[in-house]
């Protein structure tokens, strides 16, 4: 008998047997699996695929093979790894560009304009699932919602650059090298984006901090709690720092 394995997450707890997850719905849900139906359809196979829903209520998803990293270790700090993700990301948003998302659709996290595509809404090396040292596909839609490209892009950069201050535990590299490395995901990327992805992410990460506030505010505890241990207070010490070295980060693109 196959048994259940069980992993905690930033904010659900989600249950493996065998090739199926099964997570917490939420109201987006009923989007989120005609988006990810839409993904498969269109021949992106780095995401879950739906599979409805379990007698609890739980979402039922296929499960994608291979590892999952909560942080960017020495290890997956390569050139590899970072083109692979964003390619991976464009991959992901083209597919989207044909969804047509209905009028009544609910989403997490408020529609973007222009809405370019779909966003994944938290791309990040704890959502990327690596095989062999490359991105392969990405998990947890719960963010998704649409909006403009550079808006998702501007947070993987944040998260895979790292676009991060000092005193954040999970920051690594001077600005010059941080900037190499997000004009590295750019160009991996491909046509349509470069340097003003620098000058969405304080905007993308003041956004994070205004929902989380407002979750917190009506009850939710998951970002009470966030919000306690101080991940709000990190999130307004990287806007500083992205803001103090704009223009390094942005001079990356010229070389």
């Amino acid at each position: 008998m196959t048994e259940w394995q069980e992993f905690r997450g930033g904010v659900n707890v989600v249950r493996r047997h065998g090739n199926v997850v099964h997570r917490p719905a939420s109201p987006a849900t009923p989007a989120i699996h005609r988006l990810l139906q839409h993904l498969h359809d269109q021949g992106f196979h780095g995401a879950p695929e739906p599979r409805g829903f379990d007698p609890d209520g739980n979402e039922v998803l296929t499960f994608l093979d291979g590892e999952v990293h909560n942080a960017l270790t020495s290890e997956l700090r390569t050139p590899e790894l970072l083109a692979s993700a964003a390619t991976l990301l464009r991959r992901f948003h083209d597919a989207t560009v044909t969804f047509r998302p209905h009028p009544d659709d609910l989403w997490l996290f408020p529609v973007r304009q222009p809405t370019e595509v779909m966003c994944h809404g938290d791309a990040a090396q704890y959502n990327c699932v690596v095989k062999d040292g490359a991105a392969v596909g990405f998990i947890d839609f719960d963010t998704a919602h649409p909006g403009p490209r550079v808006w998702d892009i501007a947070y993987a950069v944040y998260r895979f650059a790292p676009l991060q201050g000092p005193d954040n535990p999970e920051s690594f590299g001077t600005p010059q090298e941080q900037g190499r490395r997000v004009a590295a995901f750019c160009r991996a990327y491909g046509p349509g984006v470069g340097a003003e992805v620098v000058d969405a992410v304080p905007d993308r990460l003041q956004a994070l901090v205004d929902f989380m506030r407002d979750q917190a505010a009506q009850g939710n505890e998951a970002f009470r709690q966030h919000i306690s241990e101080g991940h709000t207070d990190l999130y307004e010490a990287d806007i500083r720092h992205v803001r103090a070295h704009r223009d390094t980060l942005r001079a990356a693109f010229e070389l």
